[in-house]
């Protein structure tokens, strides 16, 4: 067993991810998207199969984890390429009777001093911030102990 700091890592940054969406969505009431429920697919596993792998100093838990948070942040990109406007909204972004448009964007910060954050710090840009430091911090090339 050898312990990683970067496994660790990247299990917090998992598991913050995974109770920050749960508690935008049973807390606050936000409702998600088509995107962000994909993009959960991708993350709740991810704090799961990295905490085990922190845990227990497995460092092959990266084979399992790399693939789940690039999938993740594709789709995290996606949905910040439709909201800054840079590509269509795909027709499963669109709202119907049972489902939220992935263009609403929700405000995290209230008002005040902290309210112009809410054009650049949304819920898919964190998302997407997550999912990109984990692929870093998993990538991250190891030194071989001889």
């Amino acid at each position: 067993m050898s312990r990683d700091n970067r496994l660790y890592a990247a299990w917090v940054i998992a598991l913050i991810a995974t109770l920050g969406s749960l508690y935008f969505s049973n807390i606050l009431g936000f409702k998600p998207c088509v995107l962000c429920w994909y993009q959960r697919v991708a993350m709740y596993p991810l704090a799961v199969i990295l905490g085990i792998g922190a845990l227990r100093g497995d460092l092959s838990a990266r084979v399992y984890a790399l693939p789940l948070a690039g999938v993740g942040a594709v789709i995290a990109l996606i949905q910040n390429l439709e909201d800054w406007g840079l590509i269509p909204v795909l027709k499963a972004c669109t709202a119907d009777a049972t489902t939220v448009a992935c263009d609403i964007p929700w405000p995290l910060w209230g008002g005040g001093a902290l309210a112009g954050l809410n054009t650049i710090l949304t819920i898919p840009v964190l998302s997407m911030t997550a999912f990109i430091l984990i692929i870093g911090l998993l990538s991250w090339r190891r030194n071989r102990s001889i």
